[in-house]
């Protein structure tokens, strides 16, 4: 299952698959979507994992104590007007899981390698993600987004 949040607006979704017949579909939500905000020329903006208000969040729901494949597809640069671009980075803590769904408890892993979790004893488990816009000294002004994809795979 895709599911994409973009890095700056606020249009989330969600859904399910079911994989299973006997056991529970998995549910991927976007719940809070990956926000920069006020970037300015020449001064990278680093966005924790962690950070409760701009970091992303995807929450899962599935088969107690599952195995889930986390994958994401990052995107290099984010567009802005005029077909502007700014550059993009994930490091290799910049993604985070937890079983308790708690933004505090988080296992640490590389955005940039799939990582394989497992949900909790009442199936769920929440995904995080954080990064860094890289804005260039004579960045043009003006909104900018793209999108970043979580491919989940389920072992119910």
């Amino acid at each position: 299952m895709n599911r994409s949040l973009p890095l700056l607006l606020l249009a989330l979704g969600s859904g399910a698959v079911r994989l299973d017949a006997q056991g529970r579909p998995l549910i991927v939500s976007g719940v809070r979507s990956l926000v920069f905000g006020a970037v300015f020329p020449g001064v990278p903006l680093a966005i924790s994992r962690t950070d409760p208000a701009n970091s992303g969040q995807f929450d899962l729901t599935g088969n107690k104590n599952s195995q889930v494949l986390l994958t994401f597809t990052l995107p290099l640069v984010m567009t802005g007007p005029v077909g502007a671009t700014m550059p993009l980075a994930f490091g290799g803590s910049d993604a985070g899981y937890s079983s308790t769904q708690a933004i505090g408890s988080q296992v640490a892993f590389d955005p940039k390698q799939p990582f394989l979790a497992t949900l909790s004893k009442s199936g769920r488990g929440s995904v995080f993600i954080g990064g860094t816009a890289q804005p260039g000294s004579s960045q043009r002004a003006g909104p900018y987004t793209g999108t970043l994809t979580l491919t989940v795979a389920y072992f119910p």
